[in-house]
């Protein structure tokens, strides 16, 4: 076999070993709740959140618990924006700490 051929076939089969990979980007890229990163309490902040403003709002954040607590008090006294039931305002604290908090 001569070195083409064998390039040839070298470069397939990485193309093919790479397909996966592939794959799982492009499943990432389908996540439901892009741009938020998946974890618990995904659904609800993307569904609080995104009534009133860009989901890249909350991703670009990075706040600590304490700033995000203020945030939500103040959206909700400035910006007209509905009380959370405490559960509720629990589960977005501990997904935006956990999962957009800071670095």
């Amino acid at each position: 076999m001569n070195f083409a051929k064998l390039m040839g076939r070298a470069a397939l089969a990485a193309l093919l070993l790479g397909t996966p990979a592939l794959h799982a980007t492009e499943a990432e890229a389908e996540f439901e709740f892009a741009p938020l990163p998946p974890g618990e309490g995904v659904d609800l902040v993307y569904y609080s959140c995104s009534a009133c403003h860009s989901l890249m709002t909350i991703t670009n954040g990075g706040y600590s618990r304490a700033v995000w607590d203020e945030l939500l008090d103040w959206m909700v006294a400035d910006q007209g924006m509905m009380e959370l039931p405490a559960d509720e305002r629990v589960v977005i604290l501990d997904y935006l700490t956990t999962y957009v908090g800071q670095e």
